[in-house]
């Protein structure tokens, strides 16, 4: 019986990831999709919050439980002033409390407001 021998070909080298530096921003998806006939077709997604029609690439993608990847209902832009607390309604109420005034009440004699208690009360 005749063997091939071939000689033992050098591991391809890896390429290690490069650590990205501190304060950089993670790279993007390629969010390119190409049709049957090698056109780049632009897809886009209304967001379920400002009601706006964005691309693709506006929206991110979310891991779901069952191991299905699918795409986020709001776009980046919803989504990044969603956990921040309101400035202009915290800014309104100082506004109104420091328009406050406290005005004195009128001084009411005690006999008038026993008498339609009393009345009140008998009938």
């Amino acid at each position: 019986m005749l063997y091939k021998v071939t000689p033992m070909m050098p591991p391809p080298a890896t390429k290690e990831p490069k650590a990205r530096e501190a304060g950089q921003p993670r790279k993007r998806r390629k969010s390119a999709i190409f049709d049957a006939e090698g056109h780049e077709v632009l897809i886009s997604l209304m967001c379920l919050k400002c009601r706006t029609l964005k691309p693709l690439a506006q929206f991110g993608l979310r891991k779901m439980a069952d191991g299905a990847i699918r795409n986020q209902p709001w776009c980046r832009t919803c989504r990044s002033g969603a956990g921040k607390p309101k400035e202009k309604v915290e800014e309104n109420v100082v506004a109104a409390v420091a328009n406050l005034q406290v005005v004195p009440a009128p001084a009411v004699a005690a006999e008038e407001d026993e008498a339609p208690v009393a009345l009140a009360s008998q009938g």
